[in-house]
């Protein structure tokens, strides 16, 4: 069993879609497939266009109804995507995530699944029917629910996971994961093996690879991931638990370098650290990069939380204009020495560590905004990623 999933830019227009569709004709076995909204913002039927569509009339919009709207770029993708299968001569049928047995709870605009019945896609399968499905929703007592940023993923995955498919394929319109963003370093490279570890910490470090749910999903059920090429036919990056024969010995010790702009660094002294989180955590603002000492307690969260964490906390300082870069392998555990690279290789371009954080398969820094293309440029020739 086989799971693909196509991403906005992979059925945005007729070409596009013609390679999806080879990809999808060439498979071993009839596969599932997966489709996001057409195109991205400004698209007609990409999702934030359906958004600002019924925002422009104004007022609070039902979170029931924006899922509802919401839906809708993902089913015209089903569509579309299927009657181009049968014109090339094969039986496919459109159907909506709820059609295709995804169950949800009712938390609009972030629900997760609660079950999949397989029996509706096993069932075209059995006929020779291709299913595509329309990602990024379920179905909840009758209602649409969405399942968030990159729940098109995550319908791959849990399908996959309802299927015991024997890989998700997840193609984009690059060739695979990359060593850093390539906007970023010009000598960004591809990376042929990752780990579900090394590409969950991306994931939630800033690079735009996969959802992190999605990756989850799979590990847990220890399903391969691919992320391919629309347009190109190798074999993309394969994420798995073991890619190196069962090991990671001779793994690479950092693999990837990612990067989050626009963080703010919140300073608060002499204050109860329970208290002070327990009022971040009211104002719903999520916290990276912790410090607590007896005089001070210092934090990090997204710029756009700002006016939240002022209202939260009175009297704390907060500084804008940090980004976070990180240094991620699966093989960096147990170690010495990284940190010791990563922080020569910032002091040789000059640039400050304001605070750090580490995890088993990552290394992460704050630095000024203004230095992060630097730094990656920095940290990927010192961990020699070109």
């Amino acid at each position: 069993m086989l799971i693909m999933k196509f991403g906005g830019t992979s059925v945005a227009n007729d070409n596009s879609r013609r390679a999806a569709i080879d990809h999808i004709l060439q498979a071993p076995c009839i596969p599932v497939v997966v489709v996001s909204a057409m195109g991205r913002k400004g698209s007609p039927y990409a999702t934030d266009t359906l958004r600002e569509l019924v925002q422009r009339e104004g007022g609070e919009v039902p979170r029931r109804d924006m899922d509802l709207i919401m839906a809708c770029g993902e089913i015209v993708s089903a569509v579309v995507m299927a009657q181009a299968i049968r014109n090339r001569g094969h039986k496919a049928k459109a159907l909506t995530g709820g059609q295709a047995g995804i169950a949800t709870d009712g938390n609009y605009g972030s629900a997760r699944a609660t079950g999949v019945d397989s029996t509706p896609i096993q069932k075209l399968i059995d006929e020779g029917i291709i299913p595509v499905v329309a990602g990024f929703q379920g179905d909840y007592d009758g209602d649409f629910t969405t399942l968030g940023r990159g729940g098109s993923d995550t319908s791959a995955a849990i399908l996959g996971k309802a299927l015991q498919a024997d890989e998700v394929q997840i193609f984009t319109d690059v060739e695979g994961v990359l060593t850093t963003d390539p906007n970023l370093n010009k000598d960004a490279k591809f990376i042929p093996f990752l780990t579900y570890e090394e590409v969950l910490e991306m994931a939630q470090l800033g690079a735009k690879v996969i959802h992190p749910k999605a990756v989850e999903i799979c590990a847990e059920e220890r399903i391969p991931l691919r992320i391919k090429c629309t347009t190109k036919n190798s074999n993309g990056t394969l994420i798995a638990a073991n890619p190196e024969s069962g090991n990671l010995k001779n793994k690479q010790v950092v693999t990837s370098v990612a990067v989050i702009a626009g963080r703010s660094l919140v300073t608060i002294k002499d204050a109860d650290p329970e208290l002070v989180f327990q009022r971040v955590a009211k104002a719903g603002v999520s916290v990276d990069l912790i410090n607590v000492s007896p005089e001070t307690i210092s934090f990090t969260v997204d710029t756009v939380e700002k006016a939240k964490v002022e209202q939260a906390l009175p009297g704390a300082g907060i500084s804008i204009g940090y980004g976070k870069v990180s240094v991620i392998g699966a093989a960096m555990r147990g170690v010495p020495g990284v940190m010791a690279k990563v922080v020569g290789a910032l002091a040789k371009r000059g640039i400050s560590i304001e605070r750090t954080a580490d995890s088993h398969t990552s290394i992460s820094c704050l630095v000024k905004e203004e230095d992060l293309k630097i730094a990656v440029e920095a940290l990927h020739d010192a961990f020699l990623l070109g």
